[in-house]
């Protein structure tokens, strides 16, 4: 699929005559920065109205000046406000790209994408990061954020499949040429059909859904390990912080599985059986526990 993308610098733009050119439209929402400094952008609700009119797919991007994780959960928690009541058919894209951020560090830039992205997704909309093929390689774990969402990357060269299988987003050049855009405009293909497997969402109360899934995985009802992350998809790690937090806050002793511990082993630390770690988890296999998991001791 072919698409554009576009902010307040673009100008007046014709949808009408770009609609036959493309298969979907993102959007510049705005930019967030440090000491709650976020704006929206001037022609997102002007553009945002004539793509819904003419029923063209869309997507927001955030340009990012975050320099930590608490700036960027207050950035996120603004753009899910400014999104409130409307529908997107593609992701939330967190835009890392700015140089005044990027001496931070591979570590921290990219933990500052996830605190953003962990808020947004907390409302049901998805989250993405956009990032031009020198960021992905120099300033963020690049596996870790295609591992964790959908990805976009800017790289300006020929052809129409240069990054097909790599990421799901190629922005390929910022010199294309579209009827009803006055000048050169950025262009895009989607590799994967995320407007199908999103559909329209829009921002819910961020507590409900991701609250809701978390008690039934205390419940037993997803597992554990590898059968917990395929059951929640791309939600479980959020869900399951949500259940970190729960089960603190309820004042169950847990514990975190660690590389190497075997069930045995954990039951013999806090003075239990393996019967009764496996009845209170779900535990189907005592031989197979999964690090990272949190056990309810």
């Amino acid at each position: 699929m072919f698409g554009i993308d576009v902010s307040y610098h673009k100008g007046n733009i014709d949808w009408n005559k770009v609609k036959p050119n493309i298969n979907f439209a993102i959007l510049r929402l705005g930019w967030v920065g440090n000491k709650k400094n976020h704006s929206l952008d001037s022609k997102f609700e002007q553009y945002y109205r004539q793509c819904k009119k003419l029923n063209i797919p869309i997507g927001v991007y955030v340009y990012n000046y975050c320099n930590s994780e608490e700036n960027a959960r207050d950035g996120a928690k603004w753009a899910i406000d400014k999104l409130k009541n409307k529908t997107l058919e593609l992701p939330v894209y967190f835009d890392m790209e700015d140089e005044s951020i990027q001496n931070l560090g591979r570590d921290k830039l990219t933990s500052i994408c996830i605190a953003f992205n962990t808020e947004i997704e907390k409302t049901g909309l998805w989250a993405g990061v956009y990032a031009n093929l020198y960021w992905y390689n120099n300033y963020l774990n690049k596996e870790e954020i295609k591992k964790r969402y959908t990805t976009w990357i800017a790289h300006y060269t020929d052809g129409t499949d240069k990054y097909k299988g790599e990421y799901d987003m190629w922005q390929n050049s910022s010199t294309g040429k579209i009827n009803g855009v006055s000048s050169d405009v950025d262009t895009d293909y989607l590799y994967r059909d995320l407007i199908s497997q999103i559909g329209n969402i829009k921002p819910t109360n961020p507590n409900d859904e991701i609250l809701r899934l978390a008690n039934e995985v205390i419940s037993g009802k997803y597992g554990n390990g590898e059968e917990r992350k395929k059951a929640l998809g791309d939600k479980y790690a959020v869900v399951q912080d949500k259940v970190n937090e729960l089960m603190a806050e309820r004042n169950e002793i847990t514990y975190v599985i660690k590389k190497g511990d075997t069930l045995s082993g954990i039951a013999k630390k806090f003075h239990t059986t393996v019967k009764e770690l496996a009845r209170k988890n779900n535990i189907k296999d005592i031989n197979k526990i999964y690090a990272g998991d949190v056990l309810k001791i």
